[in-house]
């Protein structure tokens, strides 16, 4: 996991610029309402409750750049602006005397400062913002309320960075002005569709499951007013074939009765894919939409008119349908319905591959012309819903309250992609550490987070064309189901409330880590333990004991789970406050920044890069090279810096509002006269008195806590002075020799002193070290010697005649028959050998005793 180096940095903290990014009290000191921030307080001082339970994506980012919903405003920052600012100003603070006032005769430079850091956009938004969704281009950004949804059109970066600090007017659409009003169903999610042409398509989803699909175009208003596909869920789950109406009910007809009303409440939705090349093809055109009672469904395929694949897409998807069709025709044994389904995959992939793409401009001036299709017209527009999908085992009591979704696609299958290709892919390398299931993280309203995985798949699916065909084709699939790996808790139950609603957020680095944001802190997750056994699993041609060794990774290690950013909410700082949806960059000035805001208060914290640069996934192999220096120990924070609390910082004097709500109008005159004891003016004085208790106990509160921190800050000095005080003590205790009463070091037994010992011990340590190292080099040098290809046929039968040559010279067991023939000659000719050396030399001695010499 990540290691947490820093919390909320300097340059985020009060009184910085860019804490005042995020607070609105300092723009407005004496009216609330200058920055359309709605009023919070009751004319009695109380803080007014938000009923809404909702996600609160009020952050988004563009690179660096950060869009911030404070009160009812959008603010812009660029946060590496917001630290080198911060950083030049303590530079300058430091080398400028005490008297540089006198360069700034005001002394409001700090102030021109602060304005300058971030700018206003204004937009025609009169309801609470709940969300600010920018595009994948960062061109749009789609702002929600609870029932309407907006489009606004984002400038360009350098023209939001100028000096000029006055507020910016955002051109801004509403979208569908007859449809997301206050008197229709709230929207319960807002996502873009990764193939938009342009990254200009949004999909909205109300509360009663209505999805639609808007194909957004600068040049064409109408197309804010009218979606170009409307699918009522609730009459999908129910529909037969492609003749029934499944649109949602026009303004002002009344729904009727329906049995799914309270089961089909969405509570997120979201795609089961990037739009990345190295995605399952179907999984960027699945949408994943998830009910607050706990059930899950899929729509595949849903895509805009038109739409932009990556390259892998469409031959990926060829393969795949051909294949499919091509085995069924082989197979008697496949059913009615799957036939006619592979049938309807086969003609609408079939289209496409019949189809001249269009080349439409990329997302930038400088980018490259993307290939574009039409949306294929059969089988139909209207695909078939998949699900519910079962989480939980049938034996299960549980209850869910789903509240987000989060899904990470299943990898393409390169293997059979590049099947007859020469060349190797590109995404060989990244592809190799995912897998090859669909993975389907939830999170309930209890802090409960759900790691599924989806071994069926989900592919494309359409109801028949015809109702006679619903008849001739009844759907007699069984209702698919998600594998449970694990369940996780991030909350406590004393912790918990009703108002919790836990979001996820994407990590920068690895598709299979993310994070989740609740009201106690930021989690963060990683999959990865995951990976290698899964994926071996999938692979795997033989299924014999599969039971057990998913058992064992079921209780292996799992998912890694860890908060990276607590978040302390006090009491004395009032009622609970929503906690935005983090959100996560990697920069090269910033690092691996993690931000959220509780209130008006930024809170951030900075992580290490644990991942490998390359692949985006840590790097478990054993066989990695060894390391012999050891790396420095790097010691995090314990816990976040102390920040003061909000009543300190709040103007507590009276407004005019509150005489205005408490004296009645023939009572005014007395504001100016001396205090005279009656009823009105003791019914004024009380209500004062509640107003100011309330107040004062605030701010006891916030000391309490203030003197509660520095005792036990104090506590903590104590504690590790004695630690310090006891590793000294063992240090001392290692060897047996000390100092003596006049500080002078002491021998032992051998005449050594301690430094002279512990010397030792670490020159044996490091001698030790040195021989593993030796010893694991010469194994690798073997490991490697010993290793290699296969041996080719013209190699064996070289090393089979070397092998009969020395059985013929050396000798030896010979197995073969054949061999036989030539080692008995070879035999006979040694003894024939002999024999003649041993004449010779008979001979010899012969004619040596009779006295005559052979010339032999």
């Amino acid at each position: 996991m990540p290691k947490v180096l820093s919390y909320t940095p300097s340059w985020l903290s009060r009184p910085s610029p860019g804490f005042r990014v995020f607070s609105s009290s300092h723009d407005i000191p004496h009216s609330p309402k200058a920055s359309g921030k709605p009023s919070t307080l009751s004319a009695n001082g109380n803080k007014i409750k938000d009923e809404y339970l909702g996600p609160k994506r009020t952050i988004a980012r563009r690179g660096t750049e950060i869009f911030v919903v404070v009160g009812n405003q959008i603010r812009w920052s660029d946060l590496c602006m917001l630290k080198d600012d911060w950083e030049g100003a303590q530079e300058l603070r430091k080398s400028t005397s005490k008297s540089k006032k006198a360069d700034y005769p005001n002394g409001n430079c700090e102030e021109d400062h602060a304005k300058s850091s971030h700018r206003i956009l204004k937009v025609p938004v009169s309801e609470q913002i709940r969300q600010i969704i920018p595009s994948p281009n960062g061109q749009l950004l789609a702002i929600i309320t609870s029932h309407t949804v907006h489009i606004a059109i984002l400038p360009d970066s350098s023209h939001l960075g100028q000096s000029d600090t006055a507020p910016i007017r955002l051109k801004t659409h509403t979208l569908g002005p007859t449809t997301h009003v206050l008197s229709q169903p709230a929207v319960a999610s807002a996502v873009w569709h990764p193939l938009g042409v342009g990254a200009n398509c949004l999909v909205t989803i109300n509360a009663e499951a209505v999805v639609r699909v808007w194909e957004i175009s600068r040049e064409n208003r109408w197309s804010f007013e009218s979606p170009t596909l409307t699918i009522d869920m609730r009459k999908l789950i129910d529909g037969k074939s492609q003749e029934d109406d499944f649109g949602a009910y026009g303004f002002g007809r009344n729904r009727g009765f329906s049995a799914n009303a309270i089961e089909m409440e969405v509570a997120s939705a979201c795609f089961g894919g990037n739009g990345r090349a190295e995605e399952l093809g179907w999984a960027s055109m699945t949408l994943w939409v998830a009910m607050k009672e706990g059930d899950v469904y899929a729509l595949c395929p849903l895509l805009p008119t038109k739409w932009q694949p990556p390259h892998t897409l469409i031959p990926s998807l060829s393969t795949a349908v051909v294949s499919k069709v091509a085995a069924q025709q082989e197979d008697d044994s496949v059913a009615a319905e799957e036939k006619r389904q592979n049938d309807q995959q086969y003609r609408w992939i079939s289209e496409i591959d019949s189809q001249d793409s269009t080349l439409a401009a990329g997302e930038s001036e400088f980018a490259e012309e993307v290939e574009t299709f039409q949306c294929p017209a059969q089988p139909g527009p209207f695909p078939r819903l998949q699900g519910p999908f079962e989480i939980l085992p049938d034996d299960s009591d549980e209850y869910l309250e789903i509240s987000d979704i989060h899904v990470i696609a299943a990898k393409v299958d390169l293997e059979e992609l590049m099947l007859g290709e020469d060349d190797e892919s590109d995404l060989s390398s990244a592809n190799q550490d995912e897998l090859s299931a669909a993975m389907i993280c939830i999170s309930t309203t209890n802090g409960r987070v759900y790691i599924c995985l989806d071994l069926e798949g989900v592919e494309g699916q359409w109801l028949p064309a015809k109702r006679n065909d619903a008849l001739k084709f009844p759907d007699t699939t069984a209702q698919p189901d998600l594998t449970l790996l694990e369940v996780l808790d991030t909350l406590r139950p004393e912790s918990s409330s009703n108002q919790e609603w836990p979001t996820f957020s994407a990590d920068v680095h690895s598709r299979y880590s993310f994070f989740l944001t609740n009201s106690t802190g930021v989690f963060f997750f990683s999959l990865v333990s995951w990976l290698q056994g899964l994926e071996g699993e999938l692979k795997a041609n033989n299924g014999a004991g599969s039971a057990i060794r998913l058992d064992v990774l079921t209780q292996g290690p799992g998912t890694l789970r860890e908060r990276v950013l607590p978040i302390e909410q006090r009491d004395e700082d009032g009622p609970r406050t929503g906690v935005a949806t983090c959100v996560v960059l990697q920069d090269s000035d910033l690092g691996y920044l993690l931000l959220t805001a509780v209130g008006e208060q930024p809170q951030a914290a900075t992580l290490d890069l644990p991942y490998d640069q390359f692949n985006g996934i840590i790097d478990d192999s054993p066989h990695r090279d060894f390391e012999p220096e050891m790396k420095l120990l790097t010691l995090g924070p314990t816990r976040a810096a102390y920040q003061p609390p909000m009543p300190l910082f709040e103007d507590l004097s009276f407004s005019s509002t509150f005489l205005d709500k408490h004296q009645d109008s023939r009572h005014r005159w007395t504001r100016t006269q001396e205090i005279r004891l009656s009823g009105a003016t003791l019914q004024l004085m009380t209500e004062a008195h509640r107003v100011l208790s309330e107040q004062t106990q605030r701010l006891g509160a916030a000391a309490a806590d203030l003197f509660r921190r520095c005792e036990r800050m104090q506590d903590e000095f104590r504690d590790q002075i004695r630690r310090a005080n006891e590793v000294a003590n063992r240090i001392d205790s290692l060897a047996d020799v000390g100092e003596d009463d006049y500080g002078n070091a002491e021998t032992g037994e051998n005449g050594l002193t301690a430094d002279t010992l512990i010397e030792q011990r670490l020159e044996k340590a490091r001698t030790r070290q040195e021989e593993l190292m030796a010893r694991h080099e010469a194994l690798k040098r073997k490991l490697a010697r010993s290793g290699g290809r296969e041996l080719s046929e013209k190699e064996e039968v070289w090393i089979s005649e070397i092998e009969k040559l020395g059985h013929s010279v050396l000798g030896g067991k010979i197995e073969d028959e054949d061999e036989q023939q030539p080692r008995e000659i070879w035999r006979r000719y040694k003894e024939a050998s002999h024999g003649a050396y041993a004449l010779y030399w008979a001979k010899w001695a012969d004619n040596r005793s009779t006295g005559t010499r052979t010339g032999a």
